[in-house]
């Protein structure tokens, strides 16, 4: 993410991390109960690589786009907010596997997560575009 953000932007990083995770929790119910191992571990890996890289370009964006004197209040709300996130994903996550467990479509409860992330991105994205 680091290279690439300094190429390309910290917005169109994120973007990207959140279109490949979407993809990713789109694929899982197949792929995770369906597909050979190797291609498990594949997606797993991806999904990983992609949920986490995200979070720093976020952090560099609220940065780069806050007052000099709240940057560190803005970086303490755009962390805390992507914990508490993370807290409530894992949550309704395990209250659905636990509610039904033969669905493999409980991971689908996580996409809105990087459809509402690629949509927040829009302003930026539009307004950064080449």
């Amino acid at each position: 993410g680091g290279y690439g953000a300094w190429r390309v932007g910290s917005h169109r990083v994120a973007a990207g991390m959140l279109i490949t995770s979407g993809v990713c929790c789109l694929l899982a119910p197949f792929v995770l109960w369906q597909g050979p191992v190797w291609l498990q571990w594949a997606l797993l890996a991806l999904w990983g690589f992609a949920v986490v890289g995200d979070s720093p370009q976020f952090s560099t964006l609220a940065a780069r786009t806050a007052p000099p004197e709240s940057i560190g209040t803005a970086l303490t709300i755009v962390n805390s907010l992507g914990f508490a996130l993370t807290i409530v994903s894992i949550q309704v996550l395990n209250a659905a596997q636990a509610a039904y467990p033969e669905a493999t479509e409980v991971l689908w409860l996580l996409l809105p997560g990087p459809v509402l992330g690629i949509w927040a991105l829009r302003p930026i994205l539009r307004s950064q575009s080449m």
